[in-house]
């Protein structure tokens, strides 16, 4: 006759297969094993920066309504989603992204996770989610609108949305005072009563907080490796559980550590071309009326200017996520790595000319690399869906 077993058995048969259970720091030592445990993705983004609407739905609707309205584009034809679309993970698919209006030169990144993020852009020029989300719009390659165009369009179709989330619109309608376009350093906009700018740049300003309220939606959750990480052994495959050894012991958490498996820093891959990276990128910060300790900041004492750019920061650019690798190639701030395999090889070799002395050449056997890409593979978030099951009219 069959018996269950004892409650006293049960336990001891739990205990059992827990012991048995792989364990995320097997072969490693202690440094590399408190390096694997701080993967871990958290239940939810941290608290956004500068931004006091940025879990206001309100705004997030209205973000949502702006990042897919082509009408904040001089051509009415390009909008946010043209190079971050949802059906490619928020991304574009190109090496470089490219409108109507010209060619950006640059790699076009998720926006899953984004709004995690401590520096925007491949260079670093924005320091907060909010202010990168208009660096596109007036930017004559991307969307080529301008400030006051932005200004304009809010009044005409989002009027409701806008204050409800941010209070009352000034009246923009005396066009003198107000012309259809212009942005900072256009006759139109410098023209302009200093007071009438400041409403402007407010309006503006807003409404990058209001895209930063959307791009919070677009969290991709935890992967088989944080399932791995909380205890679940089988979450991870013998070949992924061998990756995650190598990707610890060969020293790529120093760069792609943290649960967004990026160090949020800039470093130099020795990649040609003539691109200054975060160099460029600070000298643009230094200037930005948008910044995190400027006026248009919800809390602009919490941070300091930006530093100036060192020689190391010539060539750097930011250290991409490793999550959800397999729907946003290809790879490198000038899409340069066609396949994972090219960018890991890249990386195996030291780099090119001039790398960052954390990049050294590192021998994997043929075994250990397959499981290292086994594993990059794996780091595949649970896809957030749209956040809202309709598109903007109009």
């Amino acid at each position: 006759m069959n018996r269950m077993p004892s409650h006293a058995t049960a336990v001891a048969l739990v205990a059992v297969v827990a012991a048995c259970a792989p364990h995320p720091c097997d072969g490693l030592s202690a440094s590399r094993c408190e390096q694997v445990r701080a993967l871990a993705m958290p239940t939810a983004l941290p608290p956004a920066r500068g931004n006091a609407h940025a879990d206001d739905p309100s705004a997030a609707e209205l973000g949502f309504r702006v990042f897919f309205d082509s009408r904040f584009s001089s051509n009415l034809e390009v909008r946010c989603a043209s190079c971050h679309a949802p059906e490619r993970a928020f991304a574009d698919g190109l090496a470089v992204s490219s409108t109507p209006l010209g060619t950006v030169g640059r790699n076009s990144p998720t926006v899953f996770n984004a709004a995690a993020g401590t520096w925007m852009m491949w260079d670093g020029r924005a320091d907060s989610v909010w202010s990168q989300a208009l660096i596109p719009l007036e930017n004559p390659a991307e969307m080529g609108f301008t400030r006051l165009g932005i200004a304009h369009r809010i009044a005409l179709s989002y009027q409701a949305l806008y204050e409800a989330a941010f209070g009352s619109l000034p009246d923009l309608s005396d066009g003198a005072r107000f012309p259809a376009a212009g942005k900072p350093g256009d006759a139109a906009f410098d023209g302009m009563a200093p007071a009438d700018q400041e409403a402007v740049n407010r309006i503006a300003a807003n409404v990058g907080k209001a895209m930063e309220a959307y791009q919070r939606k677009l969290f991709a959750g935890a992967s088989g490796l944080d399932a791995f990480l909380s205890g679940d052994g089988g979450a991870l495959s013998g070949g992924e559980r061998q990756g995650l050894t190598v990707l610890a012991n060969a020293g790529c958490l120093e760069c792609h550590g943290g649960p967004y498996l990026s160090d949020e820093r800039f470093h130099r891959l020795g990649m040609p071309g003539a691109d200054r990276g975060r160099a460029a990128g600070l000298e643009a910060l230094a200037v930005s009326e948008l910044r995190l300790d400027g006026r248009y900041s919800d809390d602009p004492g919490a941070f300091q200017p930006p530093p100036s750019p060192s020689a190391e920061d010539e060539g750097a650019f930011k250290t991409p996520s490793l999550r959800n690798l397999t729907r946003t190639a290809p790879y490198g701030h000038d899409g340069s790595f066609a396949t994972l395999e090219d960018v890991v090889d890249f990386h195996l070799r030291g780099g090119g000319s001039g790398a960052d002395p954390l990049l050294q050449p590192r021998a994997l056997s043929g075994g250990d690399r397959a499981a290292l890409l086994e594993l990059l593979r794996s780091l595949e978030g649970a896809d957030p869906g749209r956040p809202w099951d309709y598109w903007p009219e109009g």
